[in-house]
């Protein structure tokens, strides 16, 4: 049986007329976030305890956050991280497209934004989630009529929810150096996070995961995390995949057992091209120095081992 939020949806029904989907994401997602260890202790630290906690967070002059942003290149699991946290919290999640602004006219569609924070308001218990936050928050020179809009609507609605109680806005960018910079000033996220490419230690608690779960055999896990430097998450669970798909159909075929062996992993790697090179890792770099607000940003600076 799925586990549910222990919460209560005061304005859940106005949303859901406007096709948003509310889901509950068991606890479990935030300790299947394998590695990450700094992020996960960052995140535990200043965002989940303090709304765990508000009263023993206010008594020590500690505002627990309404809005994070979180950046960086595509498929390092931004969104496993979002869904993580709702998890974490017991509470529900709530994705929204920006698909979902689909009205005619310009007007329109930035009403339909309002119209949105407006019913944010009526909730509780709720982690909602932009993904793809640039196409709603592009920076004025290079946006267009309709992206200004939104983008100004943007701005104005942000600062609204930190009068909301127990919500949580988490935005997510693949190119953070497309917002406005005036959502990045003060006042609009509490915290602006990286979320990039593994660490070795990181790759390695991930393909131990995905292992666990598969029909291995003898693997070198120090071997197949230092040839993976570049993967992330997505790139290591489609290798995986590949490997035991690979496994599935030799058994089927001779009729005999395999396993997935080192050899398997290697040869999966061969033919596949992770999402991160090292153009875009050193672009990442250069985004973490100029707009990592955290401690730990140094540490995700370091070279990799």
């Amino acid at each position: 049986m799925q586990e549910q939020p222990d919460n209560q949806f005061d304005g859940r029904g106005s949303l859901e007329t406007l096709g948003v989907d509310f889901e509950a994401v068991p606890s479990s997602a935030w300790d299947n976030i394998a590695g990450m260890t700094n992020e996960k202790d960052l995140i535990e630290k200043t965002i989940v305890l303090p709304l765990q906690h508000p009263e023993v967070a206010i008594k020590h002059g500690v505002v627990p956050p309404k809005a994070i942003l979180l950046f960086g290149p595509p498929g390092t699991g931004k969104t496993f991280f979002a869904k993580g946290i709702a998890g974490r919290l017991k509470w529900s999640f709530v994705e929204i497209s920006p698909s979902l602004l689909l009205g005619e006219g310009l007007e329109k569609q930035a009403l339909q934004l309002k119209e949105l924070f407006e019913r944010f308001l009526g909730i509780t218990r709720s982690v909602i989630f932009f993904d793809e936050f640039e196409e709603l928050a592009l920076k004025p020179d290079t946006a267009s009529e309709r992206e200004k809009l939104l983008s100004s609507e943007m701005l104005r609605q942000i600062p609204r929810l930190r009068g909301a109680r127990e919500l949580l806005l988490i935005c997510a960018t693949n190119n953070i150096r497309l917002l406005n910079p005036a959502l990045l000033r003060p006042g609009r996220f509490d915290f602006v996070l990286p979320v990039g490419p593994l660490d070795a230690e990181s790759r390695r608690a991930i393909f131990q995961m995905y292992l666990g779960s598969m029909n291995a055999g003898e693997v070198d896990i120090s071997l197949v995390s230092a040839r993976t430097r570049y993967y992330t998450p997505a790139d290591i669970q489609a290798v995986c995949s590949h490997a035991a798909q690979s496994a599935f159909e030799k058994e089927i075929a001779e009729g005999v057992e395999h396993k997935v062996l080192t050899q398997d992993l290697l040869q999966a790697m061969e033919t596949h091209q992770p999402a991160t090179t090292p153009e875009l890792l050193q672009e990442f770099r250069e985004d973490i120095r100029g707009f990592c607000r955290a401690d730990y940003c140094a540490l995700l600076l370091e070279p990799d081992q």
